[in-house]
């Protein structure tokens, strides 16, 4: 039985690949294993966790470290595994933030970012950079949590 899962997850998200690739989507993160799976970069590139503080239900964001500078320029995106999150500067100035478990099947670490949008790379759900769906199996928006921003100071609350 297991083989069959694996087996069908392995197409599963080698289905998906294809369809991106056909549609010239580039992939921005991977859902692969890191040394460090906490966060993720654009890129996919893992990143410690410096400058994230998660304490309960709120997740304190520090720009000033160099692993979270991207959220300052619009387009600048994260995935905050621990906290489940998905972090993202709009417009250059507003950070909005949702959960990063998609409403399809509850995958939640196999994101990409392209084009302002979130694409769930488990089975091709689309979201908006607001958190709307724009297509795919999923049936609802993504939720969205509350962010203060204070110069280079997030806290986002769940």
């Amino acid at each position: 039985m297991e083989n069959n899962k694996t087996r069908r997850e392995f197409l599963q998200k080698a289905g998906s690949t294809a369809l991106f690739a056909a549609l010239g989507i580039s992939f921005l993160s991977s859902c692969g294993s890191s040394i460090d799976d906490d966060a993720t970069m654009p890129g996919g590139m893992p990143n410690n966790t410096t400058g994230i503080r998660v304490e309960g239900n709120i997740t304190n964001l520090d720009l000033t470290q160099a692993n979270l500078s991207n959220l300052k320029n619009q387009g600048g995106w994260l995935l905050i595994r621990q906290s489940q999150l998905l972090v993202v500067n709009v417009d250059g100035q507003t950070i909005r933030a949702f959960t990063s478990v998609c409403t399809h099947s509850g995958c939640d670490n196999a994101w990409a970012y392209s084009n302002s949008q979130f694409i769930c790379n488990c089975h091709g759900s689309v979201f908006s950079n607001g958190g709307q769906r724009l297509s795919g199996p999923a049936n609802r928006d993504l939720q969205e949590f509350s962010v203060q921003r204070n110069g280079d100071n997030v806290v986002i609350t769940k």
